[in-house]
């Protein structure tokens, strides 16, 4: 960590209980609500300690207002807190990784410092990731059971979009890929190798949870924004959406290359606009013919390969769930020999 400044207040002889479980919150800007935030986090996790030994990582990403200074007072004197900051802003994805790097945990929970989604589903996460034997549990606002609350609408559409397109990678096994609260068993972490400092971060590590096989589970969550929030967040920085947007298509596009070829599928207006063009162009009516008879093939020929990609995407995954399965078969017997 380069640069960086780190207090720990935890001493590195304390006897550690099992399971140990690291909860990371990236900050950023947060102001002085942090402090009251961290307070509800702490609060939330105080009935769970006779079961768990938890440790919170506040990771300060280069804020330039009072969110360090708010962070250290709520460290101040606790046990069981680590804060670090970052000299400048890198990015949510690289706050994980400088979380990751110090996290002792078995299990390790990622909290948003805003406390868009509440933190008790820190706790419903990780008693579904030990409960189900998962590797991987994601909180969904946009699964069945899930739902979202005072959040501006064009932030509305955009993060559920990008989560459908990304969706479509997973054929639709997942709805929320995009989402930071999450629980981690810690072993995943360290073969993830995950290299992005925005928020594409998110669908990335969860892309190479994937391919190493893990089982990745979702559990419905509600996403709402504090009336505050919601009035600073009505303008949007044009630029930041556009990084966001490129960085959801590349990691989709990464996932799953033919997507690439599905897209033209994915566009309903693509033939009224050529046509529309063709007419301001007066183009002879052979030419018309022809360009709109090649904009259906390519639009039809599109569906058809995402339609083939899904079949052979499902079949994979089946695939999959029956080695996890025997996987964990042959676990709980080695468990009850």
């Amino acid at each position: 960590m380069t640069a960086d400044a780190m207090i720990r207040t935890a001493p590195d002889e304390k006897p550690a209980r099992s399971p140990v479980v690291s909860i990371v919150v990236p900050a950023y800007n947060e102001g002085e609500v942090l402090e009251a935030h961290l307070a509800a986090v702490a609060e939330c996790l105080e009935p769970h300690r006779a079961r768990y030994d938890f440790e919170l990582i506040i990771v300060d990403d280069g804020s330039t207002d009072g969110t360090y200074l708010a962070a250290s007072r709520f460290a101040e004197g606790r046990s069981d807190t680590i804060l670090l900051r970052h000299e400048r802003n890198r990015g949510l994805g690289a706050a994980l990784r400088t979380g990751f790097s110090l996290a002792c945990g078995t299990y390790v929970i990622t909290l948003d410092s805003d406390l868009s989604y509440h933190p008790a589903y820190g706790i419903r996460m990780l008693e579904a990731l030990i409960d189900q034997e998962a590797d991987l549990v994601l909180a969904s606002a946009y699964m069945p059971g899930g739902s979202v609350a005072n959040v501006p609408w064009q932030r509305r559409v955009l993060s559920r979009e990008a989560n459908r397109f990304l969706s479509l990678a997973t054929n639709a096994r997942f709805h929320t890929l995009t989402c930071m609260v999450r629980a981690y068993r810690a072993s995943l972490i360290a073969s993830l190798n995950m290299s992005a400092d925005g928020m594409e971060a998110m669908p990335e590590m969860l892309f190479a949870a994937l391919r190493l096989g893990a089982k990745v589970i979702e559990i419905p969550a509600r996403l709402e924004w504090t009336a505050e929030r919601a009035r600073g967040a009505a303008r949007l920085n044009l630029r930041r959406v556009w990084t966001h947007m490129m960085g959801v298509l590349h990691a989709g596009l990464a996932y799953r290359p033919a997507l690439w070829l599905g897209v033209p599928g994915l566009i309903p207006g693509l033939l009224p606009l050529i046509v529309a063009a063709l007419l301001l162009l007066r183009v002879t009516p052979t030419v018309f013919a022809a360009a709109t008879l090649a904009v259906l093939v390519v639009q039809y020929a599109s569906i058809a390969i995402l339609a083939g990609q899904a079949t052979v995407f499902v079949g994979k995954a089946s695939v999959a769930r029956r080695h996890l399965t025997a996987s964990h078969a042959r676990k709980s017997e080695g468990a009850s020999q």
